[in-house]
């Protein structure tokens, strides 16, 4: 696995046709069993999954403003799986179930509230993340007894660096070879850097060595595609030997919105296309975005590279007490 990338990318998919084009993900692909940003709007995901693409199974928690049990998170997932696919030649629907490699924990996110039945970006205090970090663990121990085969995204949540470390604590117990540690709880970094690069800062100078320390070999970071917080994350793990990849719908919905780019090639000429190829250049932006997290480290030097903080972390062995 990573062989080639250096962080692995998968596109977030989250319709059957894209402007009446083929959905094309590429190799890899997140689903999610539901969408939406408000509790009117939530859906089941009707998506295509092309059957060449491999996927993680993301659990749905971010719409979720009712929360599921953990049994019924997990029955949405193997529902969703088994209903929705690609289309066989006789026109039957082939489920992306076979298509799994692993699974994700349903999390309780601490990155986003509900108000008024609308989801919004916000941080959670430390104190309120408590029930939070709970419900996290508790979450990851429920799908390490349930595999059903597959591998797990067993993932962590935390508002300062000592509660992140300590649910990650927690969660390692449950890991077992193959599977993924997920990093929740980041995805509103590109849009607030100021007040939330110093906390994934410390936290991952923090976190990484540790998880490294547990034998841990391959990370995902929910949600995540700004490119300063990558190069940071990625330069760490590098020196710690794990493997980072990451998901977002962004690269193949930028297109439609008149956006292209990301970091180094970042178009702001960029005008939006005819709706006669504009599947076609969502096609080709998330292709574009792989590759150029494939080669991160070439493609955004300035960004890859080691930041240290200002202050020295917390040793870990206190944080254990």
């Amino acid at each position: 696995m990573h062989d080639t990338e250096a962080i692995r990318f998968y596109c977030g998919v989250s319709e059957q046709q894209w402007n009446h084009h083929p959905v094309a993900p590429g190799r890899y692909a997140c689903v999610s069993p539901v969408y939406g940003r408000t509790a009117a709007t939530k859906a089941v995901n009707r998506v295509c999954v092309p059957d060449r693409t491999l996927v993680i199974q993301d659990s749905g928690a971010f719409s979720d403003k009712e929360r599921l049990s953990n049994e019924q998170a997990l029955e949405r997932q193997i529902a969703h799986a088994e209903q929705f696919g690609h289309t066989a030649p006789d026109g039957s629907i082939i489920g992306y179930a076979p298509q799994i490699t692993h699974r994700a924990s349903y999390d309780l996110l601490i990155d986003e509230k509900w108000e008024g039945g609308i989801r919004h970006k916000a941080r959670w205090s430390e104190q309120d993340a408590e029930l939070a970090v709970k419900m996290t663990v508790a979450a990851a121990h429920y799908l390490s007894q349930h595999r059903n085969g597959l591998g797990a995204v067993l993932s962590a949540q935390g508002v300062s660096a000592r509660q992140y470390l300590k649910c990650a604590e927690q969660i390692i117990p449950f890991m077992v070879d193959g599977d993924i540690f997920g990093l929740g709880g980041w995805c509103i970094t590109g849009k607030m850097p100021a007040q939330m690069l110093p906390v994934f800062r410390e936290t991952m100078h923090m976190l990484i060595p540790f998880l490294a320390s547990e034998g841990v070999k391959l990370l995902h970071i929910w949600g995540v595609i700004y490119p300063k917080a990558l190069g940071e994350l990625l330069k760490l793990c590098d020196m710690h030997g794990l493997k980072l990849s990451t998901d977002s719908a962004g690269p193949q919905v930028k297109p439609c919105f008149g956006s292209w780019g990301y970091g180094s090639w970042h178009d702001p000429a960029y005008q939006r296309p005819s709706a006669e190829i504009r599947g076609l250049e969502r096609a080709r932006h998330v292709e574009l975005t792989r590759d150029w997290l494939d080669h991160f480290p070439e493609r955004e030097p300035e960004c890859y590279r080691f930041v240290p903080i200002k202050q020295k972390p917390v040793q870990l062995e206190l944080l254990a007490s």
